[in-house]
């Protein structure tokens, strides 16, 4: 094992006193920056001089220096490399068995992490000149774009193998404007919708969401043929979803229970008010009448116990009443002439209550809304909307595979990055003294 030791000398000139805390961290974190790159130039003239004393013993002789510039997490900074001339008339560099070093690349692989990090908050650009003011370099908008494509591979996080486990299944999806080119001169970009579809699953209550796919424009049945590859469907026993079309039919199976999400039903119920043409004014008095479904006390509530048998009679009765109250919802809504409305009720009745009444029949708590994960989902959207109006398809993909170590709980972007960037442990450097 090789130690070496560097010594380092440093001047602070103090004008005058009182100095504030936030100057005198500004000015460390400054001289750290410049020490970092005057370390890794001195470090690097001690390896090469210790390899150049093996190599005149195989008939190598100095021949030259050459200049390479690099961008990392230290910045831009310059190095001369000794070079050698070997005994068979080649050239290298002096370090060529010592140290890595790559050809034709300015960006070491520790300059991508902060850009990276930053794309699931902002667009390429605004996280490339981000960056830049911070460490004074970075790499462009469309390095970062091409680094995210190479390593694409690494980031997907989706099972690889059958996974077991999995009780409760979260299917959702949200619209998206894509972009392809078409070939020919000039270069032409046709922009056309689609939609944006994940799958999460959990393994019980309180247990974290894992993402188990996610695609663009593909259809609801070639998605759960690919999530029954992915988890076994005889663990699930509750599918969650906002009744989309579809859904139910492509991947609900007859040992399953269906949730239709108690938020969503909300939205839903507006979207097909606003289609039967009601006005904002008179849609007030259904959603009072909807928002009175006693199902709605328990799908509101945080938590909830396992049941005691002594409440049973109590929420049979509740499940009653909510049976009750959207059947007397549908004849309003009929009476009105709202039929969409009213089919969409009708169909939402059962699907509705699942949870309470697998709490009644098990006495288990189940979930009755996609919440946890729509959270999640929901920033997504944002980030979609807000950093890019139009993507690629595998674009989309790449972006939100990424995204999903920032913004996902369960997912850690720190290990991630190791994954990207794994250290040999082959370096180490300890502070001797401060004096």
């Amino acid at each position: 094992m090789n130690t070496i030791y560097i010594s380092v000398v440093l001047k602070f000139s103090i004008r005058d006193f009182p100095l504030s805390l936030y100057e005198i961290f500004l000015v460390m974190h400054q001289v750290m920056n410049k020490l970092g790159k005057l370390l890794v130039v001195e470090f690097i003239k001690r390896l090469e001089k210790e390899a150049e004393q093996s190599l005149k013993e195989r008939g190598c002789v100095r021949h030259s220096y050459q200049e390479r510039t690099f961008q990392g997490i230290l910045g831009k900074m310059t190095i001369r490399f000794l070079k050698v001339k070997h005994p068979n008339g080649k050239i290298k560099y002096a370090l060529g068995d010592t140290v890595t070093l790559p050809s034709y690349v300015r960006y070491t692989e520790d300059a991508f992490e902060p850009g990276l990090g930053l794309l699931p908050h902002v667009s390429y650009k605004r996280s490339s000149l981000e960056i830049k003011r911070i460490n004074g370099s970075s790499p462009g908008k469309s390095t970062l774009h091409r680094r995210l494509h190479a390593i694409a591979s690494q980031v997907e996080a989706h099972p690889t193998e059958k996974v077991r486990g999995y009780r409760y299944l979260i299917v959702d999806g949200t619209g998206a404007r894509f972009q392809r080119s078409i070939r020919g001169k000039p270069k032409k970009v046709k922009t056309y919708p689609g939609e944006l579809r994940i799958v999460y699953a959990s393994k019980g209550i309180g247990e974290s969401y894992d993402v188990i796919g996610r695609w663009t424009n593909t259809s609801w049945k070639k998605i759960a043929h690919a999530i029954y590859q992915r988890i076994d469907e005889k663990d699930v026993r509750v599918l969650i979803s906002d009744g989309g079309p579809g859904i139910e039919e492509a991947f609900l199976k007859p040992h399953m229970k269906h949730q239709r999400c108690s938020v969503h039903a909300w939205r839903n119920l507006r979207a097909f008010l606003y289609q039967d043409g009601v006005k904002k004014d008179a849609q007030q008095s259904i959603y009072k009448v909807f928002q009175n479904t006693p199902v709605f006390r328990y799908s509101k509530k945080k938590t909830m116990e396992s049941l005691n048998p002594e409440d049973s009679a109590l929420v049979e009765r509740e499940i009653h009443a909510s049976e009750h109250h959207l059947l007397h919802l549908q004849d309003l809504l009929k009476e009105k002439g709202y039929q969409k409305t009213a089919m969409y009720v009708a169909n939402l009745s059962k699907p509705l209550l699942t949870f309470l009444r697998e709490w009644l029949t098990t006495g288990e708590v189940h979930p009755s809304t996609s919440n946890i994960a729509e959270s999640r989902f929901s920033l997504i959207k944002n980030r979609i909307a807000r950093i890019g109006r139009r993507w690629s398809e595998p674009g989309l993909k790449r972006w939100l595979d990424l995204a999903i170590y920032k913004l996902f709980p369960g997912y850690d972007w720190n290990e991630l990055w190791k994954t990207l960037l794994p250290l040999t442990g082959n370096l180490s450097c300890e502070i001797v003294s401060v004096h």
